[in-house]
């Protein structure tokens, strides 16, 4: 039986300006079979989007944005409009319980807003994905979205940013993350174009830390270890963020997915050929490097210049005078293109060792584990809710206000989510 009636269900669609073309094949469960769509080139936004869905036959009806369409069926892995078995946690939050402040980020993905719970206050990172989006291209985003929320389900680390709720409307899902009001660690490095050694050796310890814990208590390969998603809390520790690309792996499981950002991806994936959490330790040793230098490794106009120079990484590391041999050696240990020479920090052996390193002799591993060491950044913070270590090409961005009602008729499954764990602490803490 139809857990809404096709009434309702149009005059939804005419406030959302989508329209029905053919409803009486609305029978059961959605879900996609991909004909064309590629979200970067046709990112739309919420005041420009315009949905036909047009009736088929049998099980499927197809849903159209301009030239581009996809066919829809009922046998859905991930969609349904049943919303039972989520989560049983009593309190479900809506987008009403939330005042959106600012835009703090905005990519191909969709938007990240600054938001107040308006029953305490209390401020958190909104980000917000379009469910039309997720179903046009079922593979590259509906899975990934429901890899990152899982995941950061059951990630419980300092360094790594924390989920507290999941939920979603007619329109879009929404994760409720952690505000991290220091910003961008990049926005910071902008401002002084690069890190002292000993400033850089603080964060690149703490990103080992971040990993390591991926790798080894989640089986998670991060993939997507860049300067966007280094981030500050107001302490001015690093934390890590956007978990879109991650994946959870299965023992000695190789992956061959082309993913991530070009001047930080490992040349095994470039060469298309097996990889595994070797690939987040060359990430690193490009984020070490941009932290140390103010810009990555292999740098070129277009990305055939930039793969070309990583595949020949040996002769085309440059490294500038000023660096001493201590941040030069340990770098040149991270870009190595063997696999099996790379350093692997994963191995409890070479951690040690590395701990030990001249390069990191003034990082304290027992206090910072914990994030009891005095950061060298300490971000200024007059008001949290003005946001001001974000960029002001984001905060000074208008954004669409919310729509006035959040029936669940396309609903996703497994993907609303609150995290009580958190929660308790995080109150008790902004109290």
């Amino acid at each position: 039986m139809s857990v809404f009636n096709f009434d309702d269900f149009n005059d939804k669609i005419d406030q959302l300006n989508y329209r029905v073309v053919d409803d009486e094949v609305l029978n059961d469960n959605f879900a996609l079979e991909e004909e064309e769509f590629d979200d970067e080139e046709h990112e739309a936004d919420a005041d420009d989007e315009v949905i036909e869905f047009n009736g088929t036959s049998g099980n499927k009806f197809k849903a159209r944005r301009g030239s581009l369409s996809v066919d829809l069926n009922m046998q859905s892995p991930f969609i349904s409009r049943s919303v039972k078995g989520d989560n049983d946690s009593f309190y479900k939050p809506t987008l009403e319980d939330f005042q959106p402040i600012k835009v703090l980020g905005k990519g191909s993905y969709g938007k990240v807003l600054l938001v107040q719970q308006i029953s305490t206050g209390k401020l958190f990172a909104q980000k917000q994905l379009k469910k039309i989006s997720l179903l046009m291209n079922e593979e590259k985003n509906l899975e990934r979205t429901l890899n990152e929320r899982k995941i950061l389900e059951k990630v419980n680390h300092v360094n790594i940013v924390r989920l507290f709720y999941a939920f979603q409307d007619f329109n879009k899902v929404y994760l409720i993350l952690e505000y991290l009001d220091g910003g961008e660690l990049f926005y910071h490095l902008s401002q002084e174009q690069y890190l002292s050694e000993t400033s850089a050796s603080f964060y690149i310890a703490q990103l080992i830390l971040a990993l390591r814990y991926l790798h080894l208590e989640l089986n998670v390969i991060y993939r997507d270890l860049k300067p966007e998603n280094c981030m500050l809390n107001s302490e001015g520790n690093l934390v890590l963020t956007d978990f879109g690309l991650s994946k959870v792996i299965e023992e000695d499981e190789r992956n061959h997915s082309f993913i991530g950002t070009i001047q930080y991806m490992a040349p095994e994936i470039l060469k298309n050929e097996a990889y595994s959490y070797e690939v987040d330790w060359w990430s690193l040793g490009c984020i070490a490097f941009d932290l140390l230098t103010g810009s990555p490794p292999f740098t070129g106009n277009n990305n055939k210049k930039i793969t070309e120079k990583i595949l020949a990484s040996k002769k085309n590391l440059k490294f500038p005078f000023y660096l001493s041999l201590d941040a030069k050696n340990f770098l040149r240990k991270l870009l190595v293109v063997n696999i099996d020479k790379r350093l692997n920090l994963d191995d409890d052996e070479i951690f040690e060792k590395i701990k030990k390193d001249r390069f990191f002799r003034k990082v304290d591993w027992n206090l910072i584990n914990d994030n009891r060491s005095l950061p060298p950044i300490l971000p200024i913070i007059t008001n949290p809710i003005l946001a001001e270590n974000f960029d002001k090409q984001f905060t000074e961005m208008e954004f669409t206000p919310p729509n006035k009602f959040n029936d669940d008729i396309l609903h996703v499954k497994d993907f609303t989510f609150t995290n009580d764990k958190f929660l308790n602490n995080y109150y008790e803490m902004k109290k």
